[in-house]
């Protein structure tokens, strides 16, 4: 998901610590770098059909992190929530739906993602062993999933 829909699509702040030639074309040291990881992502040379959603795609190595603590921290807590939350999610919930379809969206693209997600959950259960039949129409709970990045965006 993060390859495909990254959250930073662009890095603005960046500066080249040192004369770069990319492409024949020298970037002087101290020049300002846009990083493009959103790109570089979907680039056709590095991926096979890089517009397609595949989650059970084997050559993944995407740029979602980006480096540093985001890597070095994110990218492990991101895998053990992942195999840690949604199976129990998915076994815990009936049936749900986003309550705006879309949902709205952040006005700037650093982060890009929704303002916010309302997620409509029936039959939920607090026993992951077992599943309560959900009634035809009847939501059990209402769960808000957000960013504290809310500010002007």
């Amino acid at each position: 998901m993060l390859r495909h829909e990254p959250p930073v699509r662009f890095v603005p702040w960046t500066t080249a610590l040192a004369h770069i030639d990319v492409a024949g074309t020298t970037i002087p040291k101290g020049s300002p770098v846009r990083l493009m990881p959103a790109a570089a992502n979907r680039d056709p040379e590095r991926f096979a059909n890089p517009d397609r959603f595949d989650p059970d795609r084997k050559d993944n190595g995407h740029l979602g992190f980006h480096t540093g603590i985001h890597y070095r921290y994110g990218a492990p807590l991101a895998r053990i929530e992942l195999h840690a939350a949604v199976p129990e999610l998915l076994r815990r919930v009936e049936f749900s739906r986003l309550v705006e379809d879309p949902p709205p969206y952040r006005a700037n693209a650093v982060p890009r993602g929704p303002r916010h997600l309302l997620v409509a959950i029936e039959g939920l259960t607090s026993d992951s062993r077992s599943r309560r039949p959900a009634k035809q129409g009847a939501v059990g709970s209402a769960g808000l999933i957000g960013n504290r990045c809310d500010r002007q965006s």
